[in-house]
């Protein structure tokens, strides 16, 4: 019998793993981090304001949201906190690619080979939300071509 994997093995288990990270609920997903790229001040202070007077509303959970990320800021600026929750965010979905099989689509590969690059931190680059676009369409086309792999005519559809 072979060694069970800790975070899933194969093709399409692993692709499918790391989907889930894309809409992860946690606070260092790729929407929130997408969502804090777009934060301004006039925007925090709108939020505050509706925090307070209703303290387990949506406003008061993006303002969490916002603070969790902006913590790592710490005068360090924006840029450099985005690509700190980038460093994140892929420390957890990379896992998913450790037992990727080499049969998997060269897309795939290629998005196992960058979320493995920026989850440990061995780099001094800057990841921004190009960063980000560049991982989803990584991921739409590893989609895409393992359907193509598995027969499948794909048609990605509208929504």
């Amino acid at each position: 019998m072979a060694e069970s994997s800790e975070f899933g093995a194969g093709i399409v288990v692993c692709l499918a793993k790391f989907s889930e990270h894309l809409q992860d609920p946690g606070f260092t997903n790729e929407s929130a981090i997408r969502e804090f790229a777009r934060w301004d001040d006039d925007e925090a202070m709108s939020c505050a304001v509706e925090a307070k007077r209703f303290p387990s509303g949506d406003a008061a959970q993006k303002l969490a949201r916002m603070g969790v990320l902006g913590y790592s800021a710490k005068g360090q600026g924006k840029d450099w906190a985005i690509s700190k929750a980038i460093e994140m965010w892929a420390n957890g979905a990379s896992d998913h690619f450790y037992d990727l099989d080499d049969k998997a689509p060269p897309s795939l590969k290629m998005l196992a080979e960058i979320m493995i690059h920026i989850a440990h931190g061995f780099s001094t680059e800057c990841w921004t939300i190009a960063t980000l676009d560049h991982i989803r369409d990584l991921w739409k086309r590893s989609c895409l071509e393992v359907d193509k792999m598995l027969g499948v005519e794909p048609d990605w559809g509208e929504w």
